[in-house]
């Protein structure tokens, strides 16, 4: 009998595991300080406007509609599951970032890469990273980049394949890769470079491009072409809308991308001084100066071929997978972005792979095994510190624009949501200086101008306030968010007729609920009702539960002067389903609820819920509406329901 113990065969694996645990950890832990904090930037604007939050489209439109679906489908799934606490979707962020860590050291590791599991934890760390991770409207990114490298996965199985004769395998694994590239391209079209980049690949690892690698890679460039082509659409016809890029040249673009190219390069080998908004550079195409970035990038290039045979051909692949990578965020392209600057630390996060991967070979390729591993492990521990403090950054909007105009004075788009920040702390003073700065920086920002009236609102200054709002509007006629607030301004001052007017073209470019509900409460203070009841009932979709919309449109139903509008049946079916939905039992909702049930003849219940609405609006102090509704109360008694008079009677 053989008493030989057995070989420990398990043990690769084991060691696998123990690389990958330390991986997410690792991500875990630089993100640790961004983890609980709240949303920043445009990340409650892009969860609450989600089209499939507000009934606007349907998982089966919306994937022609948008130019990154996917990444819709799953914050929906993230809304659904977190509702708006922003933990659960940065969690989800970091939990997509360090599947994508993982995916990369094994996809370096089948490109037989030196040093693929410390490229894999550079990546997992590094600072540039925390503008995609630690951002949660950036899901795109996080959310793209696993079926990307997925993507090189299955199409390096397929190349394995042809080697090995396996047509059949080969075959499989080529659908596969497709499949990943096209969900890649449905959660952000910035991937669409791949096809390039697997080329690049197979020329690297056989000195040449085979006519086998160009057909398994035609499907890929189709669908680059026809995302590319979706995008480009999107971002000058819908993103760009009411905004103007400053015109400029072929040759200013071409010396622009030069430049930056060398400052993401900059940052992904020295990530210091790290900012969401960077000064925008003005580029001057009658100098020759602003075209040596890109004859020194042009440079190295030729160098690196000159020396193909040796150190060259792995320069070269880095050299060109990062600025290929790059391509569609170099300003060829108008996109809505480059509005505020030409760079941005999300723009390179599939890019940052290739100079990591580059940084860690050469470490890897050092005759004594101990160099390696002490630099890589302080090159780690350094990358994660200042990640860690990055993330700290992205935790809140406060921090996030304060630490952008220490860096960035001049970003007056910062100045802009600084200032708003400011006004909801009812530090008006602080906010007014900030949107002061923000026109001073760009006369034709036309949030600032809004978000200045409403500022100037809140200090009972309608008549400044409205020159802003006009202002606004005269610059970008079409701005939602100023024809919603001078709606609202107008109707305060009692001008409802000019209010209506605004908030119906509101309403016309971005049928949301909020829009609906405001115009719906203006209409019925008009005697309007039916108008209004319209409006509510478009707000109620089948997707929607919208709680202040059940209420309001029970309250008209039960109340209206207009006996063709009032529906006592229905306004109880909606009071009582809002009633069951609802948290927070308001007087409001009682109020709403007990004139139903009189509308309904339900007279013992409505006197009862009435009682309700008087003893919740007591616990809340608003004595005035506790004696309105002790005063329907009586009236219930009487068997009588309450109808509200027609606009022009007396006390309307």
């Amino acid at each position: 009998m053989n008493t030989e113990p057995a070989a420990p065969t398990s043990t690769p694996r084991l060691r696998a595991s123990a690389a990958g645990a330390v991986l997410v950890v690792l991500v875990l832990a630089v993100y640790l300080p961004s983890l609980g904090g709240g949303f920043v930037w445009d990340d409650w604007l892009l969860v609450q406007q989600n089209p499939l939050n507000t009934g606007e489209l349907s998982l089966r439109s919306i994937w022609f509609s948008t130019d990154f679906p996917l990444a819709l489908v799953t914050l929906r799934a993230e809304w659904l599951a977190f509702g708006n606490h922003a933990a659960g979707y940065r969690i989800v962020n970091a939990l997509l970032h360090a599947a994508s860590c993982l995916l990369l050291w094994r996809v370096l590791a089948r490109l037989r890469i030196p040093g693929a599991g410390l490229a894999a934890a550079f990546f997992a760390v590094h600072p540039v990273g925390v503008a995609s991770v630690g951002w949660i409207s950036e899901i795109k990114n996080t959310l793209s980049l696993p079926f990307y490298l997925a993507s090189c996965w299955f199409f390096l199985a397929a190349d394995e394949s042809d080697e090995a004769g396996d047509a059949r395998r080969s075959r499989r694994n080529s659908r596969w890769s497709w499949l990943m590239f096209f969900l890649a391209l449905t959660a952000k079209t910035s991937t669409v470079m791949l096809p390039v980049v697997l080329l690049g690949g197979a020329w690297w690892r056989r000195g040449r491009i085979g006519k086998n690698h160009l057909w398994k890679t035609a499907p890929h460039f189709a669908l680059a072409l026809a995302f590319g082509l979706l995008t480009v659409w999107f971002q000058t016809r819908q993103a760009l809308a009411g905004f103007t890029l400053p015109p400029e040249s072929f040759a200013s673009r071409l010396a622009g991308a030069g430049m930056a190219v060398w400052f993401y390069l900059g940052k992904a080998l020295l990530p210091l001084q790290l900012s969401a908004i960077y000064p925008r550079w003005e580029i001057d195409a009658q100098q020759a100066l602003a075209y040596v970035p890109l004859l020194l990038l042009v440079g190295l290039a030729a160098a690196s071929w000159w020396f193909r045979r040796t150190w060259g051909r792995h320069a070269l692949f880095a050299l060109g997978c990062f600025a290929v990578s790059l391509f569609p965020a170099l300003g060829f392209f108008d996109m809505y972005f480059l509005v505020f600057a030409r760079v941005s630390d999300h723009f390179q996060y599939v890019a940052l792979i290739a100079p990591l991967a580059l940084v860690a070979a050469i470490l890897n390729s050092v005759g004594w095994k101990i160099i390696p591993r002490v630099v890589g492990v302080a090159l780690v521990a350094g990358l994660g510190l200042l990640a860690a403090q990055r993330a700290r950054v992205y935790a809140t909007d406060e921090a996030l624009w304060r630490d952008t105009l220490a860096k960035n004075p001049a970003a007056w788009n910062a100045h802009n949501n600084l200032g708003c920040i400011l006004a909801e702390q009812n530090d008006l003073p602080g906010a007014t200086a900030h949107f002061i700065t923000s026109l001073k920086l760009n006369p034709r920002n036309v949030s600032a101008h809004c978000n200045f009236g409403r500022a100037l609102l809140l200090k009972n200054n309608f008549p400044e306030a409205e020159a802003h709002f006009r202002t606004a509007l005269e610059l970008k006629p079409d701005h939602g968010d100023t024809l919603r607030a001078y709606g609202a301004a107008l109707a305060d001052q009692g001008r409802k007729v000019e209010a209506v007017k605004l908030l119906r073209q509101a309403r016309q470019l971005k049928p949301d609920p909020s829009t609906r509900l405001q115009l719906a409460q203006l209409l019925s203070g008009l005697g309007r009702d039916a108008e209004a009841v319209a409006e509510l009932r478009a707000v109620l979709t089948p997707q929607s539960d919208a709680i202040p919309a059940m209420q309001n449109l029970a309250w008209i139903l039960a109340t209206s002067p207009d006996e063709k509008v009032r529906n006592g049946s229905e306004a109880v079916a909606l009071a009582e389903r809002a009633w069951g939905l609802s948290a927070d039992k308001s007087p409001q909702l009682f109020a709403a609820l007990a004139a139903a049930y009189a509308e309904a003849g339900r007279f013992d219940e409505a006197v009862t819920t009435a009682q309700k609405a008087v003893n919740a609006a007591q616990a809340r102090g608003n004595e005035s509406f506790a004696q309105a509704n002790a005063q329907l109360q009586e009236l219930y008694r009487t068997g009588k329901p309450y109808h509200s008079p027609p606009p022009n009677a007396p006390g309307r």
